[in-house]
């Protein structure tokens, strides 16, 4: 079975088990979610920051965002100190990280991850593309931890910035002393 069908076998299992306990998708994404970011925390807090990618969902950005984009995605023009993409991409950026990507869209992953090879991937997202995404890099040996975004949504999404800021700033020294 590739790694592809796997991960695809596993969402369906986990929206029939959805649909037979009455619990919510987005309820036992979480659960999924929780236990691969405990299993990569300690790989992740390890990993050099310069071996380490960021990426943030382009529905972080403000409506009014001024972004130009690329084949990489979005390019933050740091135009706002408030942006929580602002704030994190410079976070990121200052720990010395290979690089941080604002992406239009989770198909670009696979390009950027070939590309780039990290070691580990920070990213912020959606439930069922967190798990999407940590249950690939898990299949091809990346340490991956999926941050959740608080509200959801193709536009004025947020994120608990102090939470984000903790996890991309981990390591080992910190080890298992951050929150899940």
């Amino acid at each position: 079975m590739s790694a592809s069908s796997s991960v695809v076998e596993t969402l369906a299992r986990i929206k029939r088990e959805a649909e037979e306990t009455g619990r919510s998708e987005k309820e036992l994404f979480r659960v999924h979610i929780h236990k691969l970011n405990s299993k990569n925390r300690n790989a992740l807090a390890a990993i050099p920051f310069s071996k380490r990618i960021l990426l943030l969902p382009q529905c972080l950005r403000n409506p009014d965002c001024p972004a130009p984009q690329n084949e990489e995605g979005y390019i933050c023009q740091q135009c706002s100190p408030d942006c929580q993409v602002n704030i994190l991409s410079q976070k990121a950026h200052t720990l010395g990280y290979k690089g941080c990507y604002i992406l239009p869209g989770g198909s670009m992953i696979p390009r950027l991850i070939a590309a780039t090879k990290p070691q580990a991937v920070i990213g912020i997202s959606c439930e069922e593309e967190a798990l999407l995404g940590l249950l690939t890099l898990d299949k091809h040996g990346i340490a991956a931890y999926g941050v959740l975004l608080l509200r959801d949504g193709c536009m004025n999404t947020a994120v608990d910035l102090d939470y984000a800021l903790t996890i991309i700033s981990l390591t080992k020294s910190e080890g298992t002393t951050f929150p899940p």
